[in-house]
């Protein structure tokens, strides 16, 4: 339950985020902040759906979807524009999330576990 929220939560910030009329909500590089959203998403979404490999793939596959689609939005948004530099860093932290859900999995559900909170 509490990763279902967390993730909730994270899509809800990365749209925002992503489609605020501007860029003063980011801060530091560009780049470095869709890398870090794009992990935190996908690292949550590993952990919901590790265990099942088709889910797994399938969520990868939508997460750099997901990234793709609020690019092109974008376009439309008054002061943001599209950018293939910024789709990179969006699939590129996806894949950060994959291997950090492949190697934090089982102490973040054992953690969890402990913690008697529902994965």
């Amino acid at each position: 339950m509490l990763l279902r929220i967390t993730l909730a939560i994270i899509i809800v910030g990365i749209c925002y985020l992503s489609i605020s009329p501007t860029e003063t909500l980011t801060i530091g590089n560009d780049k470095t902040s869709h890398f870090i959203a794009y992990s935190t998403l996908m690292f949550n979404v590993g952990l919901l759906t590790y265990l099942n490999k088709s889910q797994f793939i399938r969520g990868i596959i939508l997460s750099i979807l997901f990234g793709g689609v609020l690019e092109i939005v974008q376009h439309f948004v008054p002061g943001r524009v599209m950018s293939i530099l910024d789709l990179g860093a969006n699939t590129v932290g996806v894949f950060l999330g994959v291997i950090l859900t492949i190697f934090l999995y089982k102490k973040i559900h054992s953690l969890l576990k402990v913690l008697g909170l529902n994965f």
